[in-house]
């Protein structure tokens, strides 16, 4: 990550301990920003959400902003487990049938944590920052984040409704476009996202430009969103004669937008991640310890 010439004065002062505020840390930290402790006076104050807030001191001359963090929801202590639930992405996720899965661990508290990092950021660098009559308080929650999410993929709050169910390898309310979703290859399954007529092209490439995909039909990857059941299965059944490792190498040269699904086992061998995103025994590891 790209550390900035931060002048020294810009500094952002961390109350309480939440992860989506160890996450926020640790962000402005990897870009060259200085975080003290809450006994220091800065210009924008970020809070983990509850009693730590609640007991703290009326904002200083120097707060120009208070940030304040939620792992789950506002004025609700939790975490992102929670979240996932309440925002009704969890709800998507799965087998259909099936129970709901959640996202991944800390996934929730780290878009939240991203989130108060990023409006730290715009209150210290903005213009016209110095000098406001009252500092602003402002509230992030990890369960807003993602129901904005849900919403934006559905379309409204009543298609939430309808239409938001398990469907599972296949991403629902996916935009209109094909492929997306996950799709079994030779030895486990890869991610495929097209975003564009060149997309599909590209993906086409990767696997051998089969035949079936230059007959009638195929060569449109809208039309084919709209009921891609045997595309999916044809491209699936290219997909099995190659395996994560030669699919990876394949859409690295062309920019097919194809990404393995691999173990964290199998990334710390593949050297395809940051060597500290792995601790020493082999295992992936937080940028900090949140217990």
């Amino acid at each position: 990550m790209r550390r900035l010439p931060f002048d020294p004065s810009l500094n952002v002062a961390i109350s309480g301990a939440n992860a989506a505020v160890h996450y926020a840390r640790h962000w402005l930290t990897q870009v060259g920003l200085h975080t003290t402790d809450s006994s220091e006076a800065a210009p924008v104050h970020i809070f983990a959400g509850g009693p730590t807030e609640q007991a703290a001191t009326p904002p200083t001359a120097s707060e120009q902003v208070r940030i304040v963090l939620w792992d789950f929801n506002f004025e609700t202590p939790g975490t992102g487990l929670q979240a996932s639930a309440a925002s009704g992405v969890a709800w998507v996720l799965g087998r259909p049938g099936q129970a709901p899965l959640a996202l991944p661990i800390h996934l929730p508290e780290q878009w939240c944590g991203l989130i108060g990092a990023n409006l730290a950021l715009a209150y210290l660098l903005r213009a016209d920052s110095h000098g406001a009559a009252e500092a602003p308080r402002v509230e992030v929650a990890a369960a807003d984040a993602l129901r904005a999410i849900a919403e934006q993929n559905a379309g409204s709050e009543s298609e939430v409704l309808a239409r938001w169910h398990r469907n599972g390898s296949i991403a629902v309310e996916h935009g209109g476009i094909f492929p997306q979703g996950y799709f079994r290859c030779g030895d486990g399954h890869v991610a495929i996202i097209g975003r564009s007529r060149k997309d599909w092209r590209a993906i086409q490439e990767v696997i051998g430009n089969p035949d079936w995909a230059q007959q009638a039909g195929f060569e449109d990857p809208f039309k084919l969103a709209l009921d891609g059941a045997e595309a999916s299965k044809l491209l699936e059944g290219s997909l099995l004669e190659f395996s994560r490792d030669e699919l990876l190498a394949r859409s690295s040269v062309n920019g097919a937008t194809i990404a393995p699904v691999y173990r964290i086992d199998e990334l710390a061998s593949r050297d395809v991640v940051r060597s500290d995103f792995f601790g020493d025994d082999g295992r992936a590891q937080l940028p900090f310890d949140i217990r």
